[in-house]
Order: C-alpha cells, then structure tokens, then sequence
C-alpha cells in the first residue's frame, strides 16, 4: 500500500482526464441561459444586456461595475447568444483548468494527488463568486509563476487575463491591471525580463488594451476613471453593518492580521541575520504582498456590505490568496503558515458560517447524477435562441402614449423597461442607488439636461436600506425638475414627458450654518412658488473615523424628518449622501407627491418643519460632532 501511495504519475493523459473531473464536479451552470426576470439585481443584468442592443459607449453612455464583456457572466440571453455564452464559459474552464493543473506537484505521487484533491475538497465546498474572482486569481497566480519559472507564455497570459477582466468588472480589472503593470516593472529590475522584453511587454499591453476598448465600444480613459469614482463611492454609500455577526468579521480581521504579521517578521528576521535584500527575499515578500492585498480585498468585499449575499466572500475565496503561500514562497516559515491560515480559515468556516448559513454538502455520486442531467441541457441551448418573449405589464394607454420613442425608468427597475418593450435610453448610472456620489449623479443630471435625453422617464418612489428615496438622485432630480413634467400616473409609476423648453434653475443664495448631531434644524418658512430648497450636509470624520472606512465601514446617519403636522419619518443615510444634497420642501413619500412637486414644488399637508441627523455610533464616534449645513436656495423658472 506504502508502495501505491508514493507510485508517479508521469501521464498527461492521467492528469488531463483528473483535471476535466475536477471542472465536471464544480460546472456551476444548469443551463446555458436563464429567462430574464423582475427585481433590483435582475435590472441591471438586462440593462447590461440592452445596453450592447443599443451599442452604448462604456465610461460614456454607461458608467457601472460591469464593463462591455460583463453580460457574458449574467446568463442572460437577450442581446448576448447562447452560443456567445458557451464560449465565455469554455474560455473561464480553460483557466479554471489551468490553474488546477499548476498547483499540480511536477513529480505528481499518489499521495499528493490524494492532498491536492482534499485541498479541492474544501475550496469548493466553500466557493463563493465564481467568474469574476477567478480570473482576477488567474491572472495574479500566472504572474506570480512567471517569477518561478521565467516562462513568457506565462507573463503574456497573465497580462491578457487581466486586461480582460478589466473588461468584465472593473473593481476586479483595475486591481488586475495594476498587478501585471507592477509585475512586469518588478520582473525587469529583478533581471527576468531585459530591457528590450520589458518595453515590448508595456507596449503590446497597452496596444491590446486599446484595441479591445475599440472593439468592445469602451472611451478608455472615461472608463478607467468612473470605474475609479465608482469603487471610491460604493465603500460610502452601500455600506451595511453586519449587526449580529460582527464575530464573522473579528475572525477575518484576525486571519488577514496574522498573516501580516507574519510577513513582518519574517521581514525582520531575515534582515537581522543577511543584513541586506537578497532576491529570494524579496520574492517571498512580493508573494507574500500580492496575499496580503487579495485578502484585504476580500474583507472589504466581504464587509462593507455585509448582506447575505457578500459576507460570506472572505470565508469563500481567502484560500485562494492564502495558497500562494505555499505554492509559490521557498522560505519553510511562509508555506507552514500559509497552509496553518487556510487550516484555520476553514474552521472558521465549519464552527461560525455553518450554523447561520446552513451545511454545504459535497456528495461526489450526487453530485455526478445532477451533472448527468445538466449537461444535455446546458449543450442542447447552445444553438438554440430563446424564444421568451416577455409579458407586458403597463397599461395599454401608458403604451401607446411612449410609443417607439426612448424611455428611462427611475430609480431601478429596468427590468420593465423590457417587459414592455420600450425603447431603452438609459442615464450613465443605470440605477438611483448606484448614483452615490457627486461625480455620478452629477453624470446622470448631464444626460437629462443633454440633447439626448430620453423623451419619457418612468419615476417610482422606492428605496433600498432603508434610504430616503427622494435623497438618492438629487442632482438628476433637479434635472427632472427642468425638463420634465408628469403625464400619467398608474399603480405606483408616473409617467414623465420631456418638454421643448429647460426651465432655467437660478441659485438665489447659499448660507452655511453650524450644527451638532442631534440637533433639530428649522426648515425656513418661504411660501415662493417655483423656490427650491437644497441642503447639503458637510461631515468631517475623526481619525478613528478615517481608519474605520479605510479597513472596514464608514459609521452611519439617521435622518429624522418632521413635518409641520408633527409626523416623523426616519431613514438611513451616509456622508457622501448628505453631501449631495437633499431637497426639503416637502417629504416625499410616492408618486402622487411626486407628481404635486413637479406642479407645485409642495406637497400638501407634507412640508418639512425640520430635519435631524444623527450618528449612529458603534463604541466611538467617526465623525466630529458639529457639522456645516449649506442651504442653497434655487428659483426655477
């Protein structure tokens, strides 16, 4: 038996046909495509997929998470083939396949073939977010095998992934490309590559970055930079605290803290005893880096919206930056703790995700029987076009006023703008919750005031978290307010139509006024047909603050708004929110409020006497305690 165990597998074949295994026992798909339906998330996948029916410019026309290759990893149809997908998928596979088969020993034993498949065991018994993270993984685990083994087939690869995953999701591409960028600087002063190789690398990726912004309809540098003011903004303003299960976030700052620590040490150790960089030091340290900022992002990822939905990413996904460690670092300390964090990390699993998620079963003949049944029908959609054809859900005489002219809908559901089979004109951030800073709602108040603008909006009140939803888009409300007036109203939708002439929006005056948290501020009283009222509420954090939204959240508000019948309405908020602007003539509640303002800038029996915002501490305050309150008083005529 001892015997067995330590016998070579020297056959590709052998490894070829273990790998595919591998990739059947994780196919994730149970058809080629899914039949589109209703809801916030389900929205922006059709968006994405009627955005490329209309040929929309990405970081122009489209300002969003997902670049023009993103609706590949969203099943939806629409636009995108089934064949388009296969391929999409056969390309992720093929990756996927690859990297198994390097972390792969060379002189591959039984044994080991034994440990590399527990080791698969447990990674995807417990994988999370499929696509987007592995290619992102890809590119940083080839790059880091390059350093090993000075193959440019490797590097060339690496860079390729990663400028595709650029393509896919920014918040991932951007990282991606940063990595190979860093790499590839990194590999010439370490002597790996040669002046003239590294030149040629820069340029080659720069060429095909530009030519697949060409081709894939992408303004290059507008959307590198949204991407960036997309990123910064979500930390801000989707944040959510995970309440009950802040020991899930103590035990990931806890592993993510240790293996800082232990590159630390292991820094000063080995400069205490050689007294200078040696390369095989510098290498471990640039393995243990590219870890270190994976798992960072990991945490972030996982915590800053700590839904059901992302909190469990960091446990999922952190194995992954944790085997670089000992796969790829020769120092013996690196590679025994790199497998004690994994150790650790999946306890952490069984012993604090388990009992609030459920056991994650992984039965080998179940799961083969339920492949047996994917696999006819993921293969028999792909020649086959969808034949759904989507239910209309608007009123008839909704419909036959929009006619073939452009619609966009506010604030999220897109989805219906596909139901009805309208023709989509869509603002550059797709959804209000997704506008949460001044760079894009100030994108999407261009396009309304634009020539292109659409010639209806579809306007609901509805908001997410809990959220003031009149407070979400207040630069491209105010644009509304401009150029459009309401023609219908049905359900909870009202129907805007856009008007020949912008009304001209006229600042009168802006006073600052200094207030605490907790303090009631009095809404001036101005009876002034066609006046506006805006607030903008400017916080300053602590340095405790600072830290706080650095390595995990920012704190939060509570809004309380008081109107003059002395009800009270309270809502979440966060700084970049108030900074924004919120409109406090009258608090808005649903579409028959929407549609007196856009009337009479009032809303009866709903004006606001006075607004409260209040931090919601969690141990230590992360904003000063006084705060400036710019009231900007606007005519619009």
């Amino acid at each position: 038996m001892a015997k067995f165990f330590k016998w070579e597998i020297r056959s590709f074949w052998l490894k070829f046909f273990y790998i595919l295994f591998l990739i059947i026992l994780v196919f994730p798909y149970y058809r080629i495509y899914e039949n589109p339906e209703g809801g916030i998330d389900n929205s922006w996948r059709i968006a994405l997929e009627l955005a490329k029916a209309k040929s929309l410019i990405f970081g122009q026309d489209v300002i969003y998470t997902y670049g023009p290759l993103g609706s590949l990893t969203q099943r939806f149809a629409i636009t995108t083939t089934p064949f388009q997908l296969f391929l999409f998928d056969l390309f992720f596979f093929i990756n996927l396949g690859i990297l198994l088969f390097l972390l792969l020993p060379k002189a591959l034993k039984v044994y080991q073939l034994l440990a590399h498949f527990m080791v698969f065991f447990f990674v995807s018994s417990m994988y999370g977010e499929w696509v987007h993270f592995l290619l992102f993984y890809s590119s940083i685990f080839l790059g880091v095998r390059f350093l090993q083994i000075k193959n440019h087939w490797l590097l060339s690869y690496a860079i390729l992934i990663g400028i595709i995953t650029f393509f896919v999701k920014a918040n991932y591409g951007i990282i991606s490309l940063g990595f190979v960028m860093v790499l590839t600087i990194y590999s010439f002063f370490t002597k790996r590559l040669t002046s003239t190789e590294f030149i040629l690398y820069m340029i080659s990726s720069a060429l095909v970055t530009w030519l697949l912004a060409l081709l894939l309809k992408t303004d290059l540098l507008s959307y590198f930079y949204s991407s960036i003011k997309v990123i910064s903004g979500y930390n801000a303003a989707q944040s959510l605290f995970p309440d009950s299960r802040l020991r899930l976030v103590v035990v990931a700052f806890l592993i993510w803290g240790i293996l800082i620590a232990l590159g630390v040490f292991y820094a000063v150790r080995n400069l205490l005893q050689q007294k200078k960089l040696s390369l095989p030091l510098v290498d471990n340290l640039f393995i243990w880096g590219c870890s270190v900022v994976i798992t960072f992002i990991l945490v972030k990822y996982a915590f800053v919206r700590a839904d059901d939905g992302h909190i469990t990413a960091f446990v999922k996904l952190a194995n992954l930056p944790l085997l670089l460690l000992p796969f790829f670092a020769t120092n013996s300390l690196l590679r025994i703790a790199g497998w004690l964090l994994i150790a650790i990390n999946i306890i952490s699993y069984l012993v604090f995700y388990q009992p609030i998620f459920g056991k994650v079963t992984f039965s080998i003949p179940d799961n083969l029987r339920t492949k047996a049944y994917i696999f006819p029908e993921y293969f028999k959609g792909i020649l086959n076009q969808p034949d759904y054809k989507p239910q209309r859900t608007y009123p008839t005489d909704v419909l036959a006023r929009i006619g073939h002219k452009s619609v966009d809908i506010v604030p999220n559901e897109i989805s219906e703008i596909y139901f009805n089979r309208l023709n989509y004109n869509p603002r550059p951030t797709l959804q209000s919750y997704q506008a949460y800073n001044q760079f894009l709602d100030d994108k999407n108040r261009e396009k309304y005031l634009s020539a292109t603008a659409p010639d209806f909006v579809v306007y609901g009140v509805e908001s997410t978290d809990n959220k003031y939803a009149w407070g979400d888009e207040t630069q491209t409300l105010l644009a509304l307010l401009q150029r459009y007036k309401p023609v219908m109203a049905w359900d909870k939708r009202l129907l805007l139509e856009k008007q020949p002439v912008v009304k001209t929006l006229i600042p009168l005056k802006t006073e600052n006024i200094k207030l605490r948290f907790g303090q009631d501020y009095n809404i001036p009283v101005d009876t002034s047909v066609n006046r506006i009222l805006l607030l903008k509420i400017k916080t300053t954090p602590t340095w405790f603050g600072k830290l706080l939204n650095l390595f995990f959240q920012p704190s939060h508000f509570i809004l309380t708004i008081t109107t003059k019948d002395g009800k009270k309405a309270s809502y979440n908020s966060m700084s970049v929110l108030l900074e924004k602007g919120l409109i406090v003539n009258s608090r808005i509640d649903n579409v028959q409020d929407v549609k007196q303002f856009f009337e009479s800038t009032s809303t009866e029996n709903k004006a606001i006497k006075s607004i409260n915002i209040q931090e919601v501490v969690r141990g230590r305050a992360g904003f000063n305690d006084e705060f400036v309150l710019e009231q900007v008083f606007y005519d619009m005529k």
